[in-house]
């Protein structure tokens, strides 16, 4: 395997240890998380703050009890503070202050001192997050003093934690330039792998040679440098002999190695598959991340490797391969996963092989390929389907699902999705909310473009988007003004979500009729206006993504295409990129993988002088013995000795410039180590002043907002102020009208109070006769409710007089129906009793006739018995 053992590998984007849930949480329970959150990052500068000042109070002092408080330091911020707060983050000077601290600290203690080992313990713990683990690849360069360290260490439980250490850092490290500590790292790594106690041909290798065969194939893969400086100094047939035997990882190595050192045969190769596919088995018994992750990125790389790309092409065996990972993915994912973690590791598992079988279905696509998966494709869609809506693997699962849909023969997977569009229809609503993640929006409109290219799917696609779900995916570009695009603003999965969804809506409506075709024109005339998508356009041209740019060229096809304002933001990209590269170079360059075996052989050709180290000791060795012979004066003449002398001399001087040299270039890679350090620290400082930049301009904008806000509510209200005004005037004139108006009215008041006497003389009166008649009608009410009462008691007795009626007549025919059963039941016994009289006669005639019989029998038998007493011979006396 090619590695022992199974760290906590964390792949998410914040390097936490959370799996997103679709964000169902409360507002409330959001906020508490936020301060939960602030109060941890609190917690962590602090701790990172106390290193530091202990940290300059030991260089200071160089105490035991400093040394104690540095150390315990350093104990609290490995127990104390989570992996994920050691992640670079905009303008965290704290901790690019903290990683420097410890550098320095680390490379001025002794490799005896306990307090070092704290400290790899802590660069350990950190590096469990990958932001923090490139950082401290890349940024401050820790990789250098490790390997020093490595080279002093002689107690074997510490060397092998250095390797550990080394084996996580060095994964995917990328070296430029032949690095002093490189020599020196290679070298005590070779020699580590060929001290091996015993013969290891038929034994499994120990671990310390393991994990540094590991290591060596981390630095010299894709690294031309470190591998040609590894073939330069190590003898590589000796080392090709040792390694044979060392499993996966020594077949790893010797490709890396590439061919011109160790020729494979292609049985050879196949080998190497099938114990890539046990490997990846094994890995997925107990979610092992890290080994699973290097088994599947070596086969992916595969192309660059001519005879292990052919080898792949010609691998016949996929189909029962893949149905053994799916079978021990069952059985695995049916084991406990109730832990936040086992949970994390199975998602990145399944990402890992998701992707694995997407490349094993590109691979059948290049000719006189015999890949073929369709025997177990409708599993494969079904175990799919389970994770589609995943954070970790939901992605992988999306684009394999695409990749089978346009790989696979006969449109199966076509076909069960529109048997079954419940993972279709999830997919879609997911996509519309604002909490999912773009790159998964992405892939989930590249899977809907796919299906809208099906015939048996097109429908299905056409019936589950409306537009109000093109608003909703858009939602996230849209809202952002003209005047903030920028690389900052606007992030690449927004770009491509934005433009897939562009491209879907403009499929779609190439693909409607009648009445909604219009409405759909519109929509994507109104969003091609749009400044923000015009800009999103401009990136995804410039973006260097094929399928994207593919995607743009689509939709330049519409006839409302805006090509000015396109090409007039992809002209200021362009020049923007021009502006940056004469300062420094984008970010990402560098990294592209170079094609390593392919200029090997020339190369090697150019240097076999330097490859072959025995032909080095033999040059040594002749000039021992040239010295040797020049100390005991044999020469035969003075010129030549002379000439040796002069070139002894000159190769004393040579050896003596290059250790100048070395000196040189180890002081020129510190100075380069600090000098990287203080420019990220630099640059932590820039990225502060540039977030505080951007909120000033945030707040700028939002000022000059309001500010134009009131200067409108000021002329609203000037504006307001002379209606009122004229309102004014105007009720003057109305007021002095109804005061004369008021004048008639009070003589008209004065006659109507007249009338009012009078008619409240009349009302008095009329008020008596209405008491009069009111105590009569209180005693008649009184006698109709008595009555009322009265009638209500008759009615109710009458009631329960006829309920009595009705069960006395129930009764009775009950009781008549009873006598009628019981005259029956008489008349029946009469005749039973008629029956039985004559059987009981019949019986006493017998009866009689019996004992007739049996007087008889017994008159019969006294006469047999006197009969025998009478022929008895009597006795003797």
């Amino acid at each position: 395997m090619f590695s022992l053992r199974n760290p906590t590998v964390v792949t998410n984007n914040n390097g936490g240890s959370t799996i997103n849930n679709n964000n169902n949480e409360s507002p409330q329970q959001q906020h508490s998380s936020l301060v939960n959150q602030d109060a941890g990052v609190a917690e962590a500068i602090g701790y990172m703050r106390e290193f530091s000042s202990q940290a300059a109070i030991y260089n200071q002092l160089k105490s035991e009890e400093s040394l104690v408080h540095l150390h315990r330091s350093i104990i609290l911020l490995e127990t104390k503070v989570h992996p994920h707060y050691y992640a670079p983050t905009p303008g965290n000077l704290e901790l690019a202050r903290f990683f420097m601290d410890l550098h320095a600290l680390m490379s001025a203690l002794d490799g005896k001192c306990e307090v070092l080992w704290t400290c790899v313990e802590l660069v350990q713990h950190c590096s469990r997050n990958l932001e923090a683990r490139g950082a401290i690849i890349e940024k401050y360069c820790f990789v250098p003093l490790l390997s020093f360290i490595l080279k002093k260490t002689e107690r074997e439980e510490r060397v092998y934690r250095l390797l550990v250490l080394l084996q996580d850092l060095t994964y995917g490290i990328h070296i430029s330039w032949e690095e002093p500590y490189l020599p020196v790292l290679l070298e005590h790594l070779v020699d580590m792998v060929h001290n091996v106690e015993g013969d290891t041909d038929d034994a499994q290798p120990p671990s310390h040679a393991l994990l540094a065969l590991s290591i060596l194939a981390n630095l010299c893969y894709k690294n031309f440098v470190v591998l040609f400086l590894f073939l330069r100094n190590v003898n590589i047939s000796s080392f090709c002999k040792r390694i044979i035997n060392y499993g996966l990882l020594g077949y790893k190595m010797l490709i890396i190695l590439s061919e011109d050192v160790h020729a494979f045969e292609q049985h050879e190769l196949h080998t190497f598959l099938h114990a890539c596919f046990v490997g990846i088995e094994d890995c997925l018994k107990n979610w092992n991340v890290a080994e699973l992750r290097r088994i599947v990125d070596f086969m992916l790389d595969s192309k660059d490797h001519a005879g292990l790309h052919q080898a792949m092409l010609s691998h016949s065996h996929y189909c029962e391969d893949v149905e053994k990972l799916l079978d021990q993915i069952s059985s695995s994912c049916a084991m406990d996963d109730s832990h936040e973690d086992t949970r994390k590791h199975q998602q990145i598992c399944l990402h890992l092989v998701f992707r694995l079988i997407s490349y094993i279905l590109d691979l059948s696509e290049e000719q006189s390929s015999v890949i073929s998966l369709d025997a177990i494709t409708p599993r494969l869609y079904e175990l799919i389907g389970e994770w589609l809506n995943s954070d970790l693997c939901g992605v992988a699962a999306i684009e394999l699902v695409s990749t089978l849909l346009r790989l696979g023969k006969g449109a199966v997977v076509a076909q069960l999705i529109a048997r079954d569009p419940t993972n279709l229809v999830s997919l879609v609503a997911s996509a519309e909310r604002p909490e999912t993640k773009p790159a998964q929006v992405v892939a989930i409109l590249r899977l809907l473009l796919d299906l809208l290219r099906e015939s048996k799917t097109e429908k299905l696609v056409l019936s589950k988007i409306s537009e109000s779900k093109f608003d909703k995916i858009l939602t996230a570009p849209l809202s952002l003004t003209p005047q903030c695009l920028s690389y900052q603003s606007l992030g690449q999965a927004e770009v491509e979500k934005a433009i897939f969804c562009l491209l879907l809506l403009l499929m779609n409506f190439a693909n409607i009729t009648n009445i909604a075709k219009k409405e759909y024109f519109d929509m994507c005339c109104s969003l091609l206006e749009q400044p923000q998508l015009q800009y999103a356009l401009a990136r995804g041209l410039t973006s260097g993504n094929e399928q994207l740019v593919e995607a743009v060229l689509q939709i330049a096809r519409f006839e409302r295409f805006p090509k000015v304002a396109v090409a007039k933001h992809v002209a200021s990209i362009n020049s923007g990129r021009l502006s940056c590269s004469s300062v420094a170079p984008p970010a990402g360059c560098g990294r592209e993988a170079p094609k390593q075996w392919y200029n090997l052989s020339t190369i090697l050709k150019c240097h076999r002088t330097f490859t072959n180290k025995e032909l080095s000791q033999r040059i040594e060795a002749l000039l021992d013995n040239i010295s040797g012979i020049v100390r005991r004066n044999e020469l035969q003449s003075a010129p030549v000795s002379q000439v040796i002398e002069l070139y002894n001399h000159r190769i004393d001087s040579l050896n003596s410039s290059m250790l100048n040299v070395q000196q040189r270039l180890e002081q020129a890679n510190n100075q380069l180590i600090r000098s990287t350090q203080l420019a990220n620290v630099q640059n932590a400082e820039l990225e502060q002043f540039q977030t505080k930049n951007f909120e000033l301009l945030i707040s700028q904008e939002r000022l000059q907002t309001q500010c134009k806000d009131l200067k409108q509510q000021t002329h609203k209200l000037k504006s307001n102020m002379s209606n009122l005004l004229k309102q004014l005037s105007e009720n003057e004139d109305h007021l002095k009208a109804s005061e004369r108006r008021l004048a008639v009215k009070e003589s008209e008041v004065a006659s109507l109070r007249k009338d009012c006497e009078d008619l409240k003389t009349n009302l008095s009166s009329k008020r008596d006769e209405l008491i009069k008649l009111e105590a009569l009608s209180k005693d008649s009410i009184s006698r109709i409710d008595k009555l009322k009462k009265s009638v209500l008691a008759y009615e109710q007795d009458i009631k329960e007089k006829v309920r009595s009626i009705e069960e006395r007549d129930c009764e009775l025919a009950k009781t008549h129906k009873s006598l009628e059963e019981q005259r029956e039941g008489r008349k029946k016994c009469e005749d039973l009793v008629f029956v039985l009289e004559t059987q009981l006669q019949a019986k006493k005639e017998q009866i009689e006739h019996l004992e007739k019989e049996l007087k008889e029998t017994e008159d019969m038998r006294k006469t047999v018995m006197s009969l025998m007493e009478s022929t008895k011979p009597k006795q003797k006396n």
